[in-house]
């Protein structure tokens, strides 16, 4: 397994009609909460009262907050995540960190950061692991696209290879604590993209 793998339409299946407005609703509350606040501030009281809901929707929903923020992350990523179609691998990825990095700039990123960190310290066990199941999903299609063109081989690393291209933003903004230039962004595209070979 090379670790982001297609799921069969992929897309999620998403609801419509009224459960849809509820959820984006409750999506679009937890991240304006997260980013103004952060987790302290992303409570269910406040999220229902945000949101314009009962707070009884919530616990109907999930147990406690940590699945409603993971969902709200996921659907802001999969958001923020280009559509795979600008005909090459090394501008799609581009595309891909350089709205990694306009996120991880906004006042939300310092947020997701405690959200990450709280996952890995077992807040919420195999919530850290639902994320990345659909953040493969997501990033699936890049992949697809850039194997099929012939840029990467077919049995490419993927995880490894995302992982060398969105490490190093993580690293320099909250280690090095950098700003996220496009410069920047396009250095780490192309370190990446010489390693792997990716065709011009």
């Amino acid at each position: 397994m090379n670790g982001l793998s297609t799921c069969e339409d992929g897309l999620r299946r998403r609801p419509g009609g009224r459960t849809a407005d509820v959820t984006r609703r409750i999506n679009e509350a937890t991240i304006e909460l997260l980013g103004e606040g952060g987790l302290e501030a992303c409570t269910f009281q406040n999220v229902a009262a945000r949101a314009g809901i009962e707070r009884s929707t919530l616990y109907r929903r999930n147990p406690d907050r940590w699945p409603t923020i993971v969902e709200a992350i996921i659907e802001l990523a999969e958001r923020e995540t280009a559509a795979f179609d600008t005909g090459a691998f090394r501008t799609d990825l581009k595309s891909t960190l350089s709205n990694l990095a306009r996120v991880l700039e906004s006042p939300l990123g310092p947020s997701l950061m405690e959200v990450a960190g709280a996952l890995q310290s077992g807040a919420a066990p195999g919530q850290a692991e639902r994320f990345w199941e659909h953040r493969r999903e997501q990033l699936a299609p890049m992949f697809d696209a850039a194997i099929e063109r012939g840029e990467l081989a077919a049995d490419v690393d993927r995880e490894q290879l995302f992982a060398m291209a969105a490490g190093p933003i993580y690293f320099w903004k909250f280690v090095a604590s950098k700003p996220l230039t496009e410069e920047w962004v396009a250095k780490v595209v192309d370190q990446v993209c010489d390693r792997y070979s990716v065709k011009a």
